[in-house]
């Protein structure tokens, strides 16, 4: 009986002995950590992003992503990186450390990167190539750390697929400077034998043209006869532009264009000393007798377009005698306005307008049916 009692207590020492080895190793237990997960946004990229300064300080997009499970107890940072490089060799923007599961891509940082490319919201640059410089891709991906800062040596990290987000600096739309008339014109065989015949107009023989909306842009609006013309200014062959080789850029002296008769609008860029010429689908114009044709002995004078109101049409400097006048489309009778009641407002085949000799600057409006015609 002694020695089964000193059995069960050799017995229990033992088992107290694991137990105590088992308790001191507990101490030095280590957890390792394993991406089982992944981290993906989760909101719906637009197919493209128009920004510009005028709303720079709201949200472009909001990008949200998922909490991915690392497998262990513990916080997780996240970081969101931009990138104009789909490899991420060059971090352009970064969101810095946060415990939040999104962020507010702003407009205004889409501004700062496009500045960094070289990208603008002026109209008048573009890229070397001449393709528009107001559109830019940027790439953007979240990457989650384990634990409370994303600083630190062999880490533990999920990082997102990439997303692509492309964006359009609206271009600052230029405000349309009202025409007037400018000290260019065309001369020729074509227009009025080289300058030995008026047109109507009191600067000259010359068809003058009419700033057209933005500095350094003109327009005619002329009926040719078969032959050649150039642009010239000050009624004067000082300075005065052809077309060597027929490819739509002015030359200073360069050689007369040839022209086949018909109504023209001529559009003239100074800033890229360029010329095109196109055949409206209609024009108007004034005849009377008090216009230098009569009543239709010759071409109407032709209108242009007011560059800055849709439906008006604009003619100033024109010398008119004391007689009367309408306003007509295409050199036809077909469709014609006059002032019954003499009123300021137009009729279709109305009276005709009286006027007195004098140089005016006419307009007339199409869309409220009015006219202005002021002596100068």
């Amino acid at each position: 009986m002694k020695t089964i009692l000193n059995f069960k207590k050799i017995l229990l020492i033992v088992i107290a002995s694991l137990a105590i080895v088992s308790c001191e190793n507990e101490d030095y237990l280590v957890f390792t950590t394993q991406t089982q997960d992944s981290v993906i946004f989760q909101n719906d990229f637009q197919p493209l992003y128009k920004v510009s300064a005028a709303i720079s300080t709201n949200i472009a997009e909001r990008l949200v992503w998922n909490e991915p499970d690392f497998n262990v107890p513990s916080t997780v940072t996240y970081v969101v990186d931009f990138s104009s490089k789909s490899d991420f060799s060059s971090v352009v923007l970064s969101s810095g450390d946060t415990s939040n599961k999104h962020y507010g891509l702003t407009v205004a940082s889409i501004l700062e990167i496009a500045t960094a490319l070289n990208l603008d919201e002026d109209p008048l640059t573009s890229n070397p190539d001449g393709t528009p410089n107001n559109l830019g891709t940027i790439f953007a991906k979240v990457t989650a750390y384990v634990g409370s800062s994303s600083n630190g040596a062999n880490q533990v990290t999920i990082e997102s697929p990439v997303s692509q987000i492309n964006f359009e600096l609206i271009e600052a739309a230029e405000s349309c400077i009202p025409s007037e008339l400018s000290t260019w014109g065309l001369v020729g065989s074509a227009v009025n034998d080289w300058g030995g015949t008026s047109r109507g107009f009191s600067s000259g023989n010359d068809v003058p043209f009419f700033s057209y909306g933005q500095d350094g842009l003109f327009r005619a609006a002329i009926t040719f006869l078969d032959g050649e013309f150039k642009i010239r200014q000050d009624n004067d062959w000082g300075v005065n532009y052809g077309d060597t080789g027929a490819d739509g850029v002015l030359d200073n002296g360069g050689d007369n264009i040839l022209i086949t008769a018909g109504t023209y609008y001529v559009d003239f860029d100074f800033n890229k000393m360029e010329i095109s010429l196109t055949e409206p689908d209609s024009t108007w114009g004034i005849v009377g007798s008090a216009t230098i044709n009569g009543w239709g002995d010759g071409p109407d004078v032709k209108m242009i377009p007011d560059p800055c109101n849709e439906g008006v049409y604009i003619i100033y400097d024109v010398v008119l005698k004391d007689g009367e006048m309408k306003f007509r489309a295409d050199d036809d009778w077909g469709v014609n306005l006059g002032d019954t009641g003499a009123d300021g407002i137009t009729d279709l085949g109305g009276d005709n307008i009286a006027v007195s000799a004098g140089t005016y600057n006419i307009t007339l409006d199409t869309v409220n049916n009015t006219y202005s015609i002021e002596i100068q």
